[in-house]
Formats: structure tokens, sequence, C-alpha cells
């Protein structure tokens, strides 16, 4: 049983997810893959494979929002304001927001909010992002949160005249020869995330706001985050699906010279390092000291992980569908961190544990 085996099956047992895939790799090929453990338990057990696709959640950020960036920097500049693409922000309290503050998460804007609650589609959440008011000034502080990425996918699709899950297609996932993609087909094997919506049902309940459309059974095949399934399944916050070798293709690209300076630390006078959609390594949860000063990284709600560290070589992958069938209150970062101290101590040549 390989080393990455043994960590799945460890963290099943712990009760930690029904099932995961892990992946380590350099920049040129995959070094170990394993998987164990269910892609789903309701209403049917099925069992996880490597093959298996998973609602990589926020790992769309960097993977879909911050690719498209690199390659069409040209035309989207990193000082220019959102009110230069959309005439909704041409609006004297979004001064000072640019699309640099957007993508490093200090544009001041709220982390979350049900946009669905006052109307489904992009059009509609175009206007109510719109009329949302800043929580903090720009550049105040960092504030992670999907609002300021329902944004950009609005200014990627003006700025490039296109939607993005067809921009992504062409521009990012082929060049890496990458399957992952937004909307899979309807039989595609994925990892089943919640049951019921229930977490954003409570979380819209307890902003005192109503919605009566959200979803009974367990979300499969779908993507988990409310605002991107009912943007259409496709948003720059979240909707990428994918396997831990689509992963990997599209996560090596970022350790090409054109591509790794997007990735440094652009708030060094803030708490936390965030790079172009990237997260570095200081104010990381589910970072190690044992990374790199230059490693970077991002995480998914529903139990995905992508950590790479250009000074040690390595690509850590580790998708898993914990929030299947319910969201349980874990401190999952720490599973992510058992994982980065397996592999970074594999790459240092010491016995894994």
């Amino acid at each position: 049983m390989t080393a990455l085996r043994n960590f799945l099956e460890r963290e099943i047992e712990e009760g930690s997810f029904p099932g995961g895939v892990a992946l380590v790799g350099s920049a040129d090929s995959v070094l170990e893959v394993a998987a164990a453990g269910h892609a789903a338990v309701e209403p049917e057990r099925r069992a996880m494979s490597e093959e298996t696709l998973f609602d990589l959640a926020s790992l769309t950020k960097p993977l879909c929002a911050a690719a498209l960036w690199v390659q069409a920097a040209r035309v989207l500049p990193l000082d220019a304001a959102p009110g230069r693409f959309l005439q909704e922000w041409k609006k004297t309290r979004f001064e000072g927001i640019t699309l640099e503050r957007l993508l490093t998460h200090t544009a001041g804007l709220t982390s979350w909010y049900p946009l669905y609650a006052r109307g489904e589609g992009a059009a509609a959440y175009r206007r109510t992002l719109a009329q949302m008011e800043p929580e903090y000034l720009p550049g105040e502080k960092v504030l992670y949160g999907d609002p300021g990425f329902l944004l950009l996918t609005d200014i990627l699709e003006v700025a490039l005249s296109g939607p993005l899950d067809r921009l992504f297609a062409e521009l990012v996932a082929a060049p890496a020869r990458s399957s992952a993609r937004f909307l899979p087909e309807p039989m595609a094997p994925a990892a089943a995330t919640e049951r019921g919506d229930r977490c954003e049902r409570a979380m819209t309940e307890a902003r005192g706001l109503t919605y009566d459309r959200f979803r009974d059974g367990v979300v499969c095949g779908e993507v988990h985050d409310g605002n991107a399934f009912r943007r259409g399944g496709v948003s720059a916050n979240a909707g990428l699906f994918g396997s831990a070798d689509d992963v990997f293709r599209l996560a090596r690209r970022w350790l090409e010279p054109g591509w790794i300076g997007w990735t440094e630390d652009r708030t060094a006078d803030l708490d936390e390092a965030r790079g172009l959609a990237w997260q570095g390594r200081r104010g990381a949860g589910s970072a190690i000291p044992e990374m790199s000063a230059r490693a970077f990284g991002h995480t998914g709600f529903t139990g995905t992980s992508l950590w790479v560290d250009p000074d040690a070589g390595r690509i850590a992958v580790l998708l898993t569908n914990r929030i299947h069938p319910q969201v349980r209150e874990i401190p999952f970062n720490k599973v992510r961190q058992r994982f980065h101290e397996a592999v970074w101590a594999a790459s240092r040549g010491e016995a894994v544990r």
C-alpha cells in the first residue's frame, strides 16, 4: 500500500471524508496517485476511483479566473476599475476597487451573499452585485469571499467576448491537455456532495432572507455552490469539475516562467499572503512550515485542495467529498496539513508515517 493510500485510508477511518483521491507530482509528471473510499454513500454506495470527477469549488478561482488573466492580461489591466467594463460599477462608492483588488480579495466586498434570493441568473446577479455596499475600504484588509469573483465573471465575459465555460475550455484547458470543465455530462462519474443544500439554506435564513428553490436530494454532478449553480453552473468563484489528473495538468503550468509571477504575494502589508486568486503560505490554514516561502495554493469548500511549491518541485492535490452527505464541523485544514506533511516529508526523502 502506498503512502498516499495509507493517508486516505487512515482519514476515512477517522471519519474525515467518505472517499478521496490524492496525487503528488512534479513539473514533469505524476509521481504517485491513490484513490480510496466511496465517491457516494447516498442514495447508494459507489466506489471512488482515480478518474472520479470532483466539484472543485473554489479551486475554480485560480485555475479558471487567474489562468484566463494570464492569457488576456493585455485587455484586462490589473489597475483598471470594474466600471471600465461594466456601466453599473461607475459609482463613487466603488472608487479604489480595481481588478487586482478583486483578485486578491482586498476590494472590501462582503464575503458571501445569496444573490439568488434577489433573482436568479447572470443578469439578475449583475444588478444585485452593483447594489451591494462595500464593507471595508479597498486595500484595508484581506476578506476572502465569492462576490468579487462573481463580479469578475461578468468582467471576463464582457472583456473576452464569450461565456466563461467556453473561454476556459479554449484558452486554459485545451493548452494544458486537461479535461477539467464546467457542466459535466449527466452520466459523468462524479463524487457526491451535500444533501438538500442544508448549509446554504441555514446561511440564507441567518441573514433573514427567504428562498424557496433549494435542492432536496443529494447533489451530484452539479456545482454545490448555490450562487454558481443558480447562475447556470458557470462562474469564476466555483463550478469547475475535474479529476486529480485534470487538476495536476492545470497546476503545473503555474510553474512556467510566464505564469509563476502571478502567484507572488501582493498583500505583504496585510495579515495573509495573496497572489492573483492564489493564496501564499503566510496566513494560510492549510499550509505547513515545511513549504517554501514561494509556495502557493488554494482550497475548496467541498473538500478540495491544491498546493504548489516551486522550490521543492512538488504539486500536491487532495480531492475529497468531505461534505457528503452533510457538512460536518471538523477542522478540515488539519486534514490538509497532515497530507502536506506526508508529501513534503517524502520530498525530503524522510520516512512517511
